[in-house]
């Protein structure tokens, strides 16, 4: 008597390109909306006053999606031209590293981020600020940013399984 068995066997792939690919599409979407998170945060605090301050922001804006507001400008004079020009920000994607980044020169921002703001030569105001300082911008986009980044999480890997038929 013999016997016979009929096999169904199945060579298992993991498809690795298609999974980076689809983690440097996600990675770099995240990235994005991570900067749009930061954004979103750290310019309620920021105030328009001449427009300047918050115009430092436009760079990192314009890389992630985001629309910088003003509301009214409460100075004489426009400065959203000095903003434009003493704010850098961006995206740093790179092959396995994926950031955004923002920096300014502009003193009046940098002094009002760390210390009390109190009438006087520059970069001290001319008068009293409508919001308090010091601002402490940096630490509460760093919070936002990372609630955001503790949601994040790559593509399932299991969809990039494939079972082929030997």
């Amino acid at each position: 008597m013999s016997f016979r068995f009929v096999t169904d066997l199945k060579l298992v792939e993991f498809d690795f390109s298609s999974y980076k690919k689809a983690m440097k599409q996600q990675m770099t979407e995240k990235t994005r909306e991570a900067g749009r998170v930061w954004l979103a945060r750290v310019l309620i605090i920021i105030p328009t006053w001449s427009r300047a301050s918050r115009a430092t922001f436009e760079a990192l804006a314009q890389a992630v999606g985001f629309n910088v507001t003003y509301g009214p400008q409460r100075s004489r004079k426009d400065r959203l031209v000095l903003g434009l020009q003493t704010g850098r920000g961006g995206l740093e994607i790179t092959k396995n590293s994926w950031a955004f980044f923002y920096e300014t020169d502009l003193r009046y921002l940098a002094f009002n981020e760390f210390n009390q703001a109190t009438p006087g030569p520059p970069p001290h105001p001319f008068g009293e600020l409508r919001n308090p300082t010091p601002y402490h911008f940096q630490d509460a986009g760093k919070e936002a940013f990372e609630q955001f980044a503790a949601t994040v999480r790559l593509p399932n890997p299991i969809d990039f399984i494939k079972a082929k038929k030997i």
